[in-house]
C-alpha cells in the first residue's frame, strides 16, 4: 500500500515538499474509527513504547511513586530535576549511575546543557534514563540480575514484551534495539492506538496508574 500525502510544506505559495504517512483513530473498544494509509504494517514506535513498558514493570511487581513512574514513562530533557529523579530512583534501589545501560549524553534542554557542558556527558542526562532507572529498580526489587537487564532474554524484558503484546493485542514479531540500548518492539499503528486507549479507559490496575502518573 502506498501511503497518502498527509502534509505539504508550502513556502511563498510554492509546495516545496510533500510527506506521506499513515494514521489511525481507534474507538474506546479498540475498533478502527478512521484511518489513512497502511495501519497494519509493523513499525517501531520508539519512545511511545515507554508507557507500555511501564505497565509491564508494574505487572511484574515494581513499587514506585507517581512522579518516578511518570519519569519512567517519558523522554525527559535532562533538566536538573529529571537527572536527580533518575539518580534518586537508583539510590533507593541501592544502585548508582554506573548501573545505567543507556549511553552518556548531554541534556536536550539547552540551558541545562550549557550549565553542565564543561563536566561532559553523563548517563543520567540521557533522555531515556528515567525508563532505565525504573527497569533497574524493578530488577532490584524482584531480585533479578541488573548487569544484563537490557538483554531480550532477561526476565524483565520477557514480562515487558508480554505486556506490550497484551496491550496491543498483537504478536511482537520483531524485536530491535533502541538508541538507548533497551529492546524495541515493532507493532502496528492500530496496536499502538489501541494500547493507549486501554491505558486511559482503564478503571484500575497498572494501566490506570500509568495514565494517571503521566
Amino acid at each position: 500500500m502506498t501511503n497518502p500525502v498527509l502534509v505539504e510544506v508550502v513556502r511563498s505559495g510554492f509546495v516545496e515538499s510533500v510527506h506521506r504517512g499513515a494514521l489511525v483513530i481507534t474507538a474506546p473498544d479498540g475498533s478502527v474509527r478512521f484511518s489513512a494509509g497502511d495501519i497494519e504494517r509493523p513499525v517501531y514506535p520508539r519512545s511511545s513504547n515507554k508507557p507500555l513498558q511501564a505497565v509491564g514493570m508494574l505487572r511484574a511487581g515494581l513499587t514506585i511513586g507517581d512522579e518516578e513512574l511518570a519519569l519512567g514513562c517519558g523522554s525527559h530533557n535532562g533538566e536538573p530535576g529529571h537527572v536527580q529523579g533518575a539518580l534518586t530512583m537508583l539510590s533507593r534501589a541501592g544502585l548508582t549511575e554506573d548501573a545505567l545501560a543507556c549511553p552518556p549524553a548531554f541534556p536536550l534542554h539547552e540551558p541545562s546543557m550549557l550549565a553542565v557542558a564543561s563536566a561532559g556527558k553523563r548517563r543520567a542526562a540521557m533522555n531515556c534514563s528515567g525508563k532505565h532507572a525504573a527497569m533497574l529498580t524493578t530488577c532490584a526489587q524482584l531480585g533479578w540480575p541488573t548487569g544484563d537487564y537490557t538483554a531480550e532474554i532477561h526476565p524483565l524484558q520477557k514480562i515487558v514484551q508480554a505486556a506490550v503484546a497484551d496491550l496491543t493485542s498483537e504478536t511482537i514479531e520483531t524485536v530491535g534495539v533502541d538508541g538507548c540500548g533497551a529492546p524495541l518492539f515493532a507493532f502496528s499503528l492500530t496496536g499502538l492506538a489501541r494500547s493507549f486507549g486501554r491505558l486511559v479507559t482503564a478503571m484500575g490496575g497498572p494501566e490506570r496508574r500509568v495514565a494517571d502518573a503521566v
